[in-house]
């Protein structure tokens, strides 16, 4: 298999008919849904007990969410953190407690170590998050580190999280449409976008490649582009969007915003109209992307959220004005064609999606080789 994300057929041939096999009918993971509910169960004081309610009966939405992260240094406890909450985030959840799992190599020392342990926990503690477990390791096989962080997090806000706690057996209600709906209630949506394409790969190009990237264009210019990685923390519009009863909410990542876009379709089993010039891009993305000769709209993209509302137009505007950038790319429609349009141009989306960042990060690393 290739690097990267296994492919939607892989997944579901090899991965997902076993673990419905386990679940039995019940709600299971699926391509798109980022994180799934935890049935007869609650959270209190950070961590997770079953068979708990909140005194009136009604017990709410718990969701868990697993991101893995490797190859990225000092920064990859915090990468995987931020991908973990961020998929909470869209189903409308707080977090609430965390669990990591690190293997590093042979050759990261223990002060490098405590350092990436240390910028996770500083996250944490300033999410107000609480660390449940974990486990350390050191390996010969890996030539990198590899981290993966667990999220449980507790519903937030009626919408998502209370639909599908209810379609799982809890006893909230609300007008919020998930898988378990008729697939024809995801056509006609509007699809928000928040934030711009590719604004995580586009910092940690930045970040890795600051004096690279600074003989072509000013060194602020590109220190700047760095600094987008604080914003892939900011997660509100996932509340937004599940109080204003989103439909759907997707946090993008690997694959970038049209890999994204392929897993909502894959999700709601619908088609899609995207309008290519409404998707927000920043300048320093498109120099960026030009320079490594990559495709913005496959740069891997945390902190950008896709948000399916009926009322795409008000929703952009409680998203205005609460400070995050928002705009209407295209909409669902019946089907399975996933077109993005340019104009007179159109392309199709496809499911073998090329991650870009891995695809530059590799070229340098058989660059760094082959100079040795």
């Amino acid at each position: 298999m290739k690097s990267g994300k296994v492919s939607d057929t892989a997944l579901r041939r090899s991965i997902l008919k076993e673990v419905q096999k386990v679940n039995q009918g019940s709600l299971s993971p699926m391509v798109g849904s980022g994180a799934g509910v935890v049935t007869n169960c609650c959270v209190s004081g950070g961590l997770a007990r079953a068979g708990e309610g909140n005194g009136d009966g009604i017990q709410p939405a718990v969701y868990s969410a697993i991101q893995t992260v490797s190859g990225e240094g000092l920064a990859t406890a915090y990468l995987a953190t931020i991908r973990a909450t961020n998929s909470l985030a869209a189903k409308g959840a707080t977090p609430q407690s965390a669990s990591i799992a690190i293997t590093v190599p042979e050759s990261m020392d223990e002060r490098d170590l405590r350092k990436m342990h240390e910028r996770y926990c500083d996250y944490l503690q300033r999410h107000n998050i609480k660390i449940v477990g974990g486990h350390t390791a050191v390996s010969s096989v890996v030539t990198e580190p590899v981290v993966s962080v667990q999220m449980l997090g507790a519903e937030a806000a009626q919408g998502l999280g209370s639909h599908e706690s209810r379609c799982a057996g809890g006893t909230v209600s609300t007008s919020a449409k998930t898988q378990n709906t008729k697939p024809e209630a995801f056509l006609g949506l509007d699809i928000v976008m928040t934030k711009t394409c590719g604004l995580g790969g586009t910092a940690l190009l930045a970040g890795h490649f600051t004096d690279e990237l600074s003989a072509r264009y000013p060194r602020r210019f590109i220190e700047r582009a760095a600094e987008f990685l604080s914003e892939t923390e900011k997660n509100e519009e996932g509340y937004l969007a599940a109080t204003d009863g989103a439909a759907y909410v997707h946090a993008a990542a690997e694959g970038g915003v049209f890999g994204a876009l392929w897993e909502l379709a894959e999700y709601a089993a619908c088609g899609l109209e995207i309008d290519l010039p409404s998707i927000p891009i920043l300048q320093e993305t498109v120099e960026i992307c030009e320079y490594f000769d990559v495709n913005p709209y496959q740069l891997r993209t945390e902190g950008v959220f896709l948000i399916l509302s009926e009322h795409g137009n008000r929703l952009c505007e409680i998203l205005e004005e609460k400070g995050i950038p928002a705009a209407i790319i295209g909409k669902t429609v019946p089907g399975l064609d996933r077109a993005v349009r340019n104009g007179e141009e159109v392309r199709y989306l496809e499911p073998n999606r090329v991650e870009e960042y891995e695809r530059v990060m590799a070229m340098k690393r058989v660059a760094i080789r082959t100079a040795k």
